[in-house]
């Protein structure tokens, strides 16, 4: 949420008349407490407190609590599962019993719960994927376990929570926009239904996936033919053109041409090369800040070379340039030219070109701190 979200939510919190609900209204809405709303609610108590405001202070305290408990509880059903180790790790041990094996998947059944309130009150992320795929994981150690003798549940009924666990995985991919792992996953759950004796379900997963193939497809044929007509029109000289190049490459590879995705790539590079748009080092990008700023504060024009948004453009640039190389190579098998790629792009994000800049700025410092005077 934002800060004006969180602030509003805190006060929202705060005017309801029964404290015992508006700390389940909290609880409900855990997951919808990120950071931001922590940070915000604890420059509230500053205020507060600054202020004399000793009732305010108190509720906000109160508040504070409740909320750092809740969002406790919300993550902790995932909190054991991170310490199990993949089944390339060490196995975590099978529970023996019949009634110890029922409960460890009533676990399993509340922590599904929980990512569907996760997933609902907050965006998708990486962390998301980790714990559908955990969840995967140990649905399916219970499949492995093989059934029990007392029917607390088959294995049959496994089988479709793991099934509707790789559609929620599928769901979560497509909300990353990782097509390529999502029609992988919608695929799987097709054949998990398939394998729960639910047909039904696996010809609707094999649709979306046709479906979602398809949709991609003409959105990137679309998005290729607008970056091929702006570049009809585009001054073939200049870095918004090339900007426009590397658009083009990264949509190709995306698309899964990484062949006309290595090709536009070099020759956005070889271009700005040849146009003698180098890229920008350290203290490159200091100078052009220097004279961005004298001409701004002198009521005069700075030549493009010389401008600072040109210069972190085409840097840019560059880093992009070298790391859609490095996964087109990496996909096309050839690791030694990837990591060369991948190598240049993080000689870009060390320190040294960051010390350059600071060390120039302070050479400089008699032509831009008077700015300031």
């Amino acid at each position: 949420m934002t800060s004006e979200q969180a602030r509003l939510f805190a006060d929202y919190i705060l005017s309801m008349p029964d404290r015992n609900g508006a700390a389940d209204y909290v609880r409900l809405s855990a997951f919808r407490l990120d950071d931001t709303f922590f940070g915000q609610l604890g420059e509230l108590i500053s205020e507060a407190h600054s202020r004399g405001d000793g009732a305010r202070q108190q509720s906000l305290d109160w508040l504070m609590s409740v909320a750092s408990d809740a969002s406790g509880r919300a993550y902790a059903p995932f909190a054991g599962a991170a310490k199990t180790k993949s089944s390339r790790g060490v196995a975590k041990a099978e529970p023996q019993t019949d009634a110890a094996r029922a409960l460890e998947l009533i676990q399993i059944d509340k922590r599904v719960t929980a990512m569907m309130m996760r997933t609902h009150f907050n965006p998708m992320d990486d962390a998301v994927i980790d714990d559908w795929k955990n969840i995967i994981r140990d649905y399916r150690g219970m499949i492995d376990a093989g059934p029990l003798k007392t029917p607390l549940y088959t294995i049959d009924s496994v089988r479709l929570k793991v099934a509707q666990s790789l559609e929620a995985l599928a769901r979560a991919y497509a909300s990353l926009h990782d097509a390529k792992q999502s029609r992988a996953c919608w695929e799987q759950a097709a054949q998990a239904f398939d394998e729960a004796g639910e047909r039904g379900e696996a010809t609707r997963c094999r649709s979306r996936q046709r479906e979602d193939s398809m949709a991609e497809g003409a959105e990137y044929d679309d998005q290729i033919h607008a970056a091929l007509q702006d570049l009809e029109n585009l001054d073939k000289k200049q870095p918004e053109y090339f900007a426009r190049m590397v658009d083009l490459g990264e949509l190709q590879a995306h698309a899964g041409d990484d062949f006309a995705a290595e090709k536009t790539l070099l020759n956005a590079e070889s271009g700005l090369s040849h146009a003698k748009w180098e890229n920008p080092s350290g203290s490159d990008l200091a100078e052009a800040l220097v004279a961005t700023l004298t001409g701004l504060s002198s009521g005069q024009s700075v030549s493009p070379s010389r401008n600072i948004q040109t210069s972190v453009l085409v840097r840019s640039l560059y880093r992009r340039i070298h790391l859609g190389l490095a996964d087109v190579y990496q996909r096309m098998g050839d690791a030694r030219n990837a990591g060369k790629r991948l190598n240049r792009a993080e000689e870009m994000d060390r320190s040294s070109p960051d010390d350059d800049f600071s060390t120039t700025m302070t050479k400089l410092s008699g032509d831009w701190q008077k700015l300031f005077r």
